[in-house]
């Protein structure tokens, strides 16, 4: 069983703990037990780590941290520390045993269930914590997790407030003319409501790539009609089609940078999802300020 780092703050540290035992205490009553949303998926536990110095009473921002093939939540959540205790963030990095993120039918089968479970021990988060976080949250993915990231945010716009996705493989394109994973045409398959664009409108996207990830050979062909060959040609060609929706997106391409995550894209990602939650709670500040005058903010 992995550990938590050993700097986590105090107040939460006894819940995040737990928090890798989710589901396998036992309770006299087992109608007491909280249901655990990520038995029977691939998600094998969940790192949290609470900032060591909170900025506020508010409720706390959580970072939902993704790693690619062959990671672990504490692991990638390590190098995200200091960004996260620096803007007062909740990590949370789960660890998931992905399949063959190459075959598309093993995607559409677990992108959904990984997708739903998140979402689910989100909603479960504050009371694991016992402590109070926001409804949307930033992500953060590399890799496969930063396919897994775009697609939470396609599937869920609702629960996200801006993504960060470095060097994705593959893209699901926001678009209703092809079906997933390459489009989100039957999305009601997968979710049971079609494709909400006007709320993925509102999700801050930030795409980052190395310059020299363009090794073919490297992702799968089966998406090379829909988005190019690759990571570099794929990067571009989902910020057009997000742009095309009239939703914003931000591409930036790392020099000479290769797959690896480096420093100085880890800190770029950071900074845009730092932006975007200060942008959204001045938002909120000022509609607070507005409504407490009496006055109507729409107006």
């Amino acid at each position: 069983m992995p550990r938590t780092v050993t700097r986590i703050g105090l107040p939460l540290l006894m819940a995040a703990l737990c928090l890798w035992l989710v589901g396998a205490q036992a309770t006299a009553d087992p109608a007491d037990s909280v249901v655990d949303p990520l038995a029977g998926t691939p998600i094998r536990g969940i790192y949290v780590r609470a900032p060591q110095t909170p900025t506020s009473t508010k409720p706390l921002q959580v970072l939902l941290a993704l790693h690619g093939m062959g990671g672990n939540g504490p692991d990638f959540a390590r190098e995200l520390i200091e960004q996260a205790d620096r803007n007062g963030w909740l990590l949370v990095a789960p660890t998931i045993d992905y399949g063959d993120w190459t075959n598309p039918s093993v995607v559409a089968n677990e992108d959904p269930v990984l997708i739903q479970a998140l979402n689910n021990y989100l909603d479960q988060l504050p009371q694991l914590v016992g402590g109070p976080t926001r409804h949307l949250v930033l992500i953060l993915g590399h890799s496969r997790g930063a396919q897994l990231a775009h697609r939470f945010a396609e599937f869920r716009p609702d629960r996200v407030l801006a993504i960060a996705a470095l060097s994705a493989g593959t893209y699901t394109m926001p678009e209703n003319d092809v079906r997933f994973p390459y489009g989100v045409q039957d999305m009601d398959q997968y979710t049971g409501h079609t494709f909400d664009a006007a709320r993925f409108d509102s999700v801050g996207i930030w795409i980052g790539v190395g310059g020299q990830d363009t090794n073919a050979g490297d992702v799968p062909r089966q998406w090379d009609n829909i988005e190019g060959s690759t990571r570099v040609q794929r990067a571009q060609a989902f910020e057009s089609a997000v742009q095309q929706l009239g939703a914003s997106a931000v591409l930036r391409v790392f020099g000479g940078a290769g797959h690896g995550l480096t420093t100085e894209m880890r800190n770029a990602a950071c900074d845009f999802l730092r932006a975007s939650a200060q942008t959204v709670e001045s938002h909120q500040n000022s509609f607070l300020k507005l409504t407490l005058k009496g006055v109507d903010p729409d107006e």
